[in-house]
């Protein structure tokens, strides 16, 4: 019999003023000693404070560290590796990470490397790394080029996500939230097709999850388009929902599949070009509209909720060249070799993925 192993959170705290439950949550955790926040440089560096003082109220000493850059910046891992040893020199205890995607994964990053735990305060809906075991492909790459080693990182501990805090973020990481759970329909399409082709193990339970996560946010779109408390609340159930869901499967195939190595293929096409990417969350939704049609699926539906939330579904309102696009598609299934997807029985080569992108629209 197999042995699953199961990294989840231990407690999610959701509404408005959670941040105020972050000393109690700390201490129901056993947490001792000093906890050191990691924030971005503008707006979430005003909420690391208030998180800072919530915890010194608390009895618990403090430090932080603000990320200033980006995976696509000269030097990034310098700056993390350098927060790294920060946190290690005045011996951490546990990691808070306050912010978007990028400061999320620097703390589960430095989490990882001191071995302390991570609890994730989120202030924006743009990704479902909020509580998921990853970091993104681009960071991950990276990383990679710098110390050729594999990268291992844990789900948080605990997620304390304010609605007060998040409500306030830009519509389009609202955009980007929705684009990366729509993502879902076509990853447990990519999985179930591994299962058929190369007897992968599944699991239905985290596949479920997955699914749910994605007809949740389909459902109340309205409520998401209009950026209501209620539908940000959806949005931010949905993404945490997705993240677990990883953790159940011990992967990221639940919820990353062809849809995802079209978006990295982007992400490094931009690198090597120069060219401006948009957001994760937003190029994952348009490769779920290319997912779905090799798929035979409804295409459609997909395109037509992502309009719905005033997404970019083409090469003119995603403002990339479409022949950056045609070269993404060709080169996606090469991204991660090892995860069979739909792309890796079509491989489509310039012809067919300029055919592909036509038939949908995108170009």
């Amino acid at each position: 019999m197999l042995l699953d192993y199961m990294e989840i959170p231990r407690y999610v705290v959701m509404g408005p003023k959670a941040l105020e439950h972050t000393p109690s949550v700390c201490s129901k955790l056993g947490f001792k000693g000093l906890g050191y926040i990691v924030s971005g440089a503008t707006f979430t560096r005003k909420i690391a404070e208030e998180v800072a003082n919530l915890l010194e109220g608390g009895g618990f000493k403090t430090a932080s560290a603000i990320v200033s850059g980006n995976p696509r910046s000269n030097g990034f891992v310098e700056e993390v590796k350098g927060i790294y040893k920060d946190a290690r020199r005045i011996y951490a205890n546990f990691i808070v990470g306050v912010g978007g995607g990028t400061v999320l994964d620097t703390a589960k990053l430095i989490s990882s490397w001191l071995n302390v735990p991570f609890i994730s305060i989120p202030t924006s809906t743009a990704h479902d790394g909020i509580a998921s075991p990853a970091i993104s492909f681009l960071l991950r790459y990276k990383l990679f080029t710098y110390t050729r080693e594999e990268v291992k990182v844990s789900a948080p501990i605990a997620i304390i996500a304010d609605i007060d805090v998040i409500k306030d973020e830009p519509y389009y990481m609202v955009v980007a939230g929705f684009g990366d759970l729509i993502a879902k329909y076509t990853a447990v399409r990519d999985w179930k097709l591994a299962v058929k082709e190369r007897g992968e193990e599944y699991s239905e339970y985290a596949a479920s999850m997955s699914l749910m996560s994605a007809n949740l946010s389909s459902k109340h779109i309205s409520s998401i388009r209009d950026k209501t408390v209620y539908g940000i609340r959806v949005l931010v159930k949905a993404l945490i929902g997705s993240g677990v869901a990883m953790s159940i499967a011990g992967s990221s195939r639940p919820a990353s599949g062809s849809e995802h190595l079209f978006s990295h293929a982007l992400d490094l096409l931009s690198l090597k070009y120069g060219f401006e990417p948009r957001s994760h969350g937003v190029q994952c939704g348009v490769g779920s509209i290319i997912a779905m049609y090799l798929h035979g699926g409804d295409w459609m539906r997909i395109r037509s909720l992502l309009l719905t939330v005033k997404a970019p579904v083409d090469s003119k309102t995603l403002g990339i060249d479409k022949e950056y696009l045609i070269e993404a598609l060709i080169e996606a299934s090469k991204i991660r070799p090892e995860r069979f997807t739909i792309l890796s029985k079509v491989k489509p080569d310039r012809e067919k993925a300029e055919d592909i992108l036509t038939n949908v629209y995108i170009i």
